[in-house]
């Protein structure tokens, strides 16, 4: 399953509180198109940001050490979102600092399910479009 994944910055702020619901309320979008929204966070953020079980379809897994932010290369003032598909290819990535608005620069609902129906469309090998694409497209392919 394609995943989109957001790291908020330690010490994660309402904003980032706020781009976690957003994720909810893409979930179903995302899973249409068989993508899984997922939060990676410290373990004193994952609370402020509604702890796990509390927003349905969305993933919150705890990064207690911070050893994924550090394999990622995450300054702990940045937020981050990937969009990778199934193989895990990454197709977008935005990083930003932390600011007044910050949340503001980051993927929107629309967009995050726009670039996943596009991800989840292709083969990696031959462009083919998915079994999933096929049955909700009126296109005929035969």
């Amino acid at each position: 399953m394609a995943s989109v994944v957001f790291v908020p910055h330690q010490d994660c702020c309402q904003g980032c509180a706020d781009y976690v619901a957003l994720l909810a309320t893409a979930a179903d979008g995302l899973r249409d198109w068989a993508t899984r929204p997922m939060v990676i966070a410290g373990a004193r953020d994952t609370a402020g940001l509604g702890g796990a079980g509390e927003l349905p379809g969305v993933v919150m897994l705890v990064d207690e050490a911070g050893a994924v932010r550090a394999r990622l290369g995450v300054d702990e003032d940045q937020a981050l979102v990937v969009q990778a598909d199934r193989w895990g290819a990454v197709y977008a990535v935005e990083s930003v600092k932390v600011t007044a608005d910050h949340q503001a620069v980051l993927p929107t609902a629309e967009n995050l399910v726009a670039l996943a129906k596009f991800v989840d469309i292709q083969c990696p090998e031959c462009g083919i479009p998915s079994k999933e694409w096929l049955g909700s497209s009126a296109f005929p392919l035969g």
